[in-house]
């Protein structure tokens, strides 16, 4: 974060920007266009993804959107990424999640997933907004 606003000042963005400092699992800023968790929800147990999902959704305005980056695990048994599911179990207690298990998780924290955007990395970009 100590970085951040250097670079928002080379881009050109720091008036479109506000950072602030706070833990998800406790509350979420309100109003913002868009949420960004980036690498976040693989981390952590369902009831833990709740939570940071249920704040979200209640600081989010009708029009905003939370983009949650994180790698999508193929459905069935294709090849990709299976093996970094178990590193995050072991490690962390948390999961990596197919396309249809973050739709499940997020309609559960009252979001519906509406597209998942592939990238240039391993990882996607999931995309919800409110129920």
């Amino acid at each position: 974060m100590t970085d951040a606003p250097a670079r928002l000042r080379g881009f050109g963005v720091e008036d479109r920007v506000t950072i602030q400092a706070g833990s998800a699992f406790e509350a979420v800023p309100p109003g913002a266009d868009a949420y960004i968790l980036s690498h976040v929800i693989h981390d952590w147990n369902e009831d833990r993804c709740l939570t940071i999902l249920r704040n979200c959704r209640a600081a989010m305005t009708p029009t905003s959107r939370l983009l949650i980056i994180e790698l999508v695990l193929r459905e069935g048994n294709a090849p990709g990424f299976g093996s970094s599911d178990m590193v995050m179990m072991a490690l962390t207690g948390g999961a990596e999640r197919t396309a249809r298990e973050f739709a499940s998780l997020l309609a559960r924290a009252g979001l519906s997933m509406t597209r998942v955007l592939p990238t240039t990395t391993s990882a996607s970009i999931v995309e919800a907004q409110s129920a």
